[in-house]
């Protein structure tokens, strides 16, 4: 087995892979930065979206992995003991796992306005498939394709990568008490906050659209005002949707940014 170790080791120094001198400890090394990557890669905007094959998704989890791992910037783990190991994964894991949740916030922000747009224009009830498990709404779903599109053409999965090679200097592996907490709450309520400052325009169409009903039923009660405002509250919203959703990605945009601290 040892001769067997050594031939194998000899094959990967000849592609160039640096590896330590211990074997064992770069597999463990690979093993932590998989487990940190894998919540990042499977949340991040257009590449780890659910209509994306899980392959795919896999294939890049283990190619930017096996990227960072022989990068050089990242130490090999110190502990030897299985249980060391095992405890250090489960941290990794959950560092990772709050790294893409915050990174998923960019693509929950604009569902979060798509629905309360679709809710306050009467388009809540015509469901899409959408990038997430669950059905969205037609105008959720547009964002979202829209923004994950938007982020993919500014090359945000690559500053994203680069980023998470730059993180490693500040939250090394295992430190998951360097993960600030109140950081992450902060971008929670910032994203949301954000969302529905997005869908105010409509929420405030949609109300002075139900005042004014509201004064046309008690001036004419004979008048069957929902079939003449239903019709014009559904097209007016879409109009004002079309005429503003350039302008409500390049907001979404800058704000993404914001809200996704660690990049």
């Amino acid at each position: 087995r040892k001769e067997q170790a050594l031939y194998y080791r000899r094959c990967l120094m000849d592609l160039g892979i640096p590896l330590p001198d211990d074997l064992t400890a770069w597999i463990a090394l690979f093993m932590m930065v998989v487990a940190r990557l894998s919540f990042v890669i499977f949340f991040l905007p257009g590449i780890g979206e659910q209509v994306i094959p899980t392959r795919a998704r896999a294939f890049v989890l283990i190619g930017v992995a096996l990227a960072m791992t022989t990068s050089g910037f990242i130490e090999a783990p110190v502990a030897t003991e299985l249980t060391g190991l095992f405890s250090l994964l489960m941290m990794e894991i959950f560092i990772g796992f709050g790294l893409g949740v915050v990174l998923r916030l960019t693509i929950w922000m604009l569902m979060i306005a798509g629905s309360v747009i679709a809710q306050s224009i009467g388009l809540a009830q015509f469901l899409a498939p959408a990038l997430e498990h669950e059905a969205q709404t037609l105008t959720a779903n547009m964002l979202s394709i829209a923004g994950a599109a938007v982020l993919l053409s500014v090359n945000f999965h690559v500053e994203v990568i680069v980023s998470l090679l730059r993180l490693y200097a500040d939250i090394p592996l295992g430190a998951l008490t360097l993960l600030s907490g109140p950081m992450v709450a902060q971008s929670f309520y910032a994203a949301f906050g954000f969302a529905l400052l997005l869908a105010w325009p409509f929420v405030a169409v949609n109300l002075l659209y139900n005042i004014c009903l509201g004064f046309i039923n008690k001036a004419l009660p004979s008048l069957m005002v929902a079939f003449v405002g239903a019709p014009f509250m559904v097209g007016a919203g879409t109009m004002m949707l079309a005429l503003s959703i350039a302008g409500i990605l390049l907001a979404w945009k800058d704000r993404a940014m914001q809200v996704v601290w660690w990049i």
